[in-house]
């Protein structure tokens, strides 16, 4: 059995436990129930298996693959390869594998160009994503599809005619956005079809009519679901409520549907209620085992359930699932990052797998998963391949601060590496109990912090947990209130994962816990606790805060949720750490 880790501390950072063989991600997802040691070294497994495969040098080879999901519907060929590759096409769009959805559809087209729904599948698959809008040239390409779908419909074949129809409407010819202002950072720019433009809204419209009238074909129902949530905003959730009700519909008779289940991952988690979505979380990855964003997927729900170690275990899942794809000829290159010789999603995948590590306790996993970028991210290439990097130093300082300490001054310049290495190193000094040393780096930290949000609260943490190694618990519940209050302006509940790798308002609660204030202890814990649910540092400062106040059964209680939760040693868990 795995020691359990202390909060802070150096430990022992494991071994690859596959040894030279690969292991697939199907092995990978074998069910289990909560074990908190074997579903470590699952991912711990899975972060092996995908270093001993590597990404290596990219040599696209389409093939039709299982384990990619579901998608697909019937559609006007007599060419069954042909309806294999619009059907994959349409597995792979709700898989997120975008470059392959478009390179599988075109295939569909060349084996029946007469194919109207083969030439539809093509426009969809070039079209606008959740994540990303697209170029007026690709919107130029898609229309023209689009316009080719219309003119291939059979006679009396109401259906692709109305499909073809609503597409041509969505990339028509946008309306000449407005001069820009002279000096606006606008003026100038190539035009990108933004995923919200003004046709999207039509679109769905036109989707979700043209659905509500084939009440029997799932599949168009899951496409009109994501229309409406493309047009959809963070003010405007009409549209998100309707895309709710179709999916809850979809999922009712169709409850392995992955598309809708993916849709729907993200519908709760816009809407507030991410919760909704974790009995079909949970089946997710099983269903599309060789999906790597569909077995990520999970976590965001897990996340916002505050189920933080099983966001870090899918995670690993969906970097070897990543690995595996690469090496069987998925295309890992997006056309808009010229030097992303990796995955679209893979600095995604690392940075919520982390994140559910660093809440977790489990610094066993958490440096894995630092050891891991330091083998797939060189010190080379532009800021977006190294993105993951600085959040790497997080889990050193807390669990490895030697190792922390150790690393040489970064070769990036960016006032994101900058920042976080001096709070890597501060945090890390700071364990070592040299506080002289942590005000040296809160001076470099100063100089850069000013920046940007995300600098402003590690210099505010830093600040606080200076103040609270020195004693000075007023001077630490200014700098974590100004830290959390900066954290929850700046970055809000919905960032995934979240911009800042812990909720600042448990270090709030800590101080004042510190300062034997414990109904405002209470208070600001129990806050912290409604945006990062079953955080177990919270938990525990809100159980030492009850006994403070004398609520011994209430303590009691929330100490031992905090105890289960908790992958370290929660024995060594102590106030100034928090």
């Amino acid at each position: 059995m795995r020691k359990h880790l202390a909060i802070v501390g150096m430990i022992t950072l494991t071994a690859c436990v596959t040894g030279p063989a690969v292991v697939t991600p199907v092995a990978l997802l074998a069910p289990r129930e909560g074990d908190p040691v074997a579903d470590a070294l699952v991912a711990l497994n899975a972060l092996c298996s995908a270093e001993a495969q590597g990404l290596g040098e990219a040599k696209p080879n389409l093939k039709l693959a299982g384990g990619m999901g579901t998608g697909g519907f019937k559609v006007d060929t007599t060419n069954a390869e042909a309806q294999q590759w619009f059907n994959y096409g349409l597995a792979l769009s709700h898989a997120f594998y975008h470059q392959d959805a478009k390179a599988a559809m075109k295939r569909a087209v060349e084996l029946d160009p007469s194919c109207s729904m083969c030439a539809w599948g093509y426009a969809w698959a070039l079209g606008p994503t959740l994540n990303y809008g697209i170029k007026d040239d690709e919107r130029k390409i898609a229309l023209a599809e689009a316009q080719r779908a219309k003119t291939l419909a059979k006679p009396g074949d109401t259906k692709a005619l109305r499909l073809a129809e609503a597409m041509i409407a969505r990339y028509a010819e946008p309306a000449p956005a407005p001069a820009a202002k002279a000096g606006s950072k606008k003026a100038g720019e190539a035009g990108v079809v933004a995923k919200d433009a003004d046709t999207e809204p039509a679109f769905a419209n036109a989707f979700a009519k043209i659905a509500a009238d084939y009440p029997g074909e799932q599949e168009l129902s899951v496409l009109a679901a994501h229309s409406l949530m493309m047009a959809s905003s963070e003010e405007k959730k009409d549209d998100l409520k309707r895309a709710l009700v179709v999916l809850e519909k979809v999922l009712k008779d169709h409850p392995d549907d992955t598309g809708a289940i993916h849709y729907y991952i993200h519908a709760t988690e816009f809407d507030g209620r991410a919760e909704d979505a974790l009995s079909y979380a949970k089946r997710l990855g099983g269903l599309a085992p060789m999906a790597s964003h569909l077995v990520h997927m999970p976590a965001h729900t897990f996340f916002r359930a505050g189920l933080y170690q099983e966001a870090a275990v899918v995670n690993a899942q969906a970097i070897a699932a990543d690995t595996a794809w690469v090496a069987g000829g998925g295309d890992p290159r997006p056309p808009m990052i010229a030097d992303f010789k990796m995955p679209m999603y893979y600095s995604h995948n690392f940075a919520f797998g982390l994140a559910g590590a660093m809440m977790s306790g489990d610094g066993e996993l958490a440096l894995k998963y630092a050891d891991h970028v330091s083998k797939v991210y060189p010190e080379t290439g532009d800021l977006h391949r190294l993105d993951p990097t600085p959040r790497t130093y997080v889990a050193l300082a807390r669990y490895a601060p030697d190792k922390m300490l150790a690393l040489p001054p970064s070769a990036r310049k960016d006032d994101e590496f900058i920042a976080y290495q001096a709070y890597g190193r501060g945090e890390a000094l700071l364990q070592k109990g040299d506080a002289a040393g942590a005000r040296i780096e809160l001076g470099k930290l100063r100089k850069v912090a000013g920046k940007d949000p995300e600098g402003g609260v590690a210099l505010a943490v830093l600040e606080g947990r200076l103040a609270m190694a020195e004693g000075n618990t007023r001077a630490a519940t200014k700098a974590f209130k100004k830290g959390a209050e900066l954290q929850e302006k700046e970055f809000g509940d919905w960032m995934d994962p979240p911009t800042w790798w812990y909720p600042v308002r448990r270090s709030l609660a800590a101080a004042n816990l510190k300062a034997g204030v414990f109904a405002k202890a209470e208070g600001e814990a129990a806050a912290s606790l409604m945006s990062w649910k079953h955080d177990a540092l919270a938990l525990w400062v809100l159980g030492k805060a009850q006994i403070g106040q004398g609520k011994l059964a209430e303590g009691e209680a929330s100490l031992a949720e905090a105890r289960k939760l908790w992958r370290g040693d929660f024995s060594s868990i102590t106030v100034e750490a928090i």
